[in-house]
């Protein structure tokens, strides 16, 4: 009987599905989606007087194959018929990532609350920077010129993104870049992109364009470096080639767990960095992602670092938004000062 089963099949344990809305500062764009708020769903497995256990289900529109709908449905279904989500095998369900993200969680009982500053330490924590070029120069004074930066580009026109990326470079001569275009260029506006910037700066560019050939093809006539993202979730095995860096890891798109080990081994074999990423979790998946990357990096010995610089874009501090759920798991009966609605509780 594994982990899973064993929460589930312990005397007093209480699962209740929450759905939760936390309010963006500001509306954000996913390939073609805008959203407000980021919206998801809290599987909470608690008993009388001992921590409570979560898993996040939060898809994200424009880039999971499911709705968060769809989520909620299967899980309310799962609950309503007695055993199902104790005879559900994570391993062998990756057809609804979301899901198995947050099953596996549970299953490896996960802490939600943030990891130890001196276990961060070891890694490479990367800031994402986000906004109008204006909002970017800024940002980068702000957090005094950190060498290393993740942008994302194919936004504007290439020239007005090199101009931005000539910008920082006169801000700091030694800056490199972590670029991300979630295929959004075409095969000329990476060519030119490339033509126009001095590369020495690229770090590694994601996803360029949807063609992967076409994306080795570009990055090694320029002699650059990729990493692999959205290519991740669509090919079965991993391309080996000089021009690919680094994978992207997003345990909240891939879910199944299996497929995480595969491409860690990958990584550790083709000596590979890894970047574990965020997409727009709540704190809650954030900090459990933070304590994920410590144990893959111990465990495989492959360089991780952190792309989990979202939390900034939430109208409500981190630590607020843990605090509150804090409350509200504890006494539930109190109205909640989130919005939080109860959906099922056994």
């Amino acid at each position: 009987m594994n982990k899973l089963n064993k929460i589930f099949h312990t005397a007093n344990i209480q699962l209740s599905l929450y759905r939760f809305s936390l309010p963006f500062k500001y509306p954000l764009h996913f390939k073609g989606h805008q959203l407000t708020s980021r919206e998801g769903l809290w599987l909470v497995a608690g008993q009388a007087n001992e921590k409570h256990l979560i898993g996040e289900i939060c898809p994200l529109p424009g880039f999971s194959n499911e709705t968060l709908e769809q989520c909620q449905q299967h899980l309310l279904t799962e609950l309503q018929t007695s055993s199902n989500l104790q005879k559900r095998s994570i391993d062998h369900s990756p057809q609804i990532p979301s899901i198995d993200f947050a099953l596996s969680c549970l299953q490896q009982q996960i802490s939600w609350h943030r990891a130890d500053n001196r276990d961060l330490v070891s890694l490479t924590s990367v800031p994402l920077l986000q906004g109008d070029h204006s909002d970017i120069l800024l940002r980068y004074q702000q957090l005094t010129y950190p060498a290393i930066i993740k942008l994302k580009v194919a936004r504007f026109t290439v020239k007005e993104e090199v101009t931005l990326l000539k910008n920082l470079i006169q801000r700091n001569p030694k800056i490199r870049f972590r670029l991300d275009a979630n295929q959004q260029w075409t095969e000329q506006q990476y060519s030119l992109f490339l033509s126009l910037i001095d590369t020495q700066h690229i770090d590694y560019i994601e996803e360029p364009t949807v063609s992967l050939i076409s994306n080795i093809n570009i990055s090694e006539q320029f002699k650059v470096s990729l990493a692999l993202d959205e290519s991740l979730l669509g090919i079965d095995s991993v391309p080996i080639h000089h021009c690919i860096k680094a994978l992207i890891i997003k345990p909240t798109l891939i879910g199944c767990p299996k497929r995480v080990d595969q491409l860690l081994k990958h990584a550790q074999q083709q000596q590979l960095n890894i970047s574990v990423s965020a997409s727009f979790e709540s704190p809650v998946a954030i900090n459990q992602l933070q304590h994920l990357a410590i144990k893959w990096q111990q465990q495989y010995n492959v360089k991780v670092s952190l792309g989990l610089d979202t939390l900034h874009v939430f109208a409500d501090k981190p630590s607020d938004i843990i605090t509150k759920l804090e409350n509200l798991l504890m006494l539930p009966h109190l109205n909640p000062s989130m919005q939080v609605t109860c959906l099922w509780k056994s």
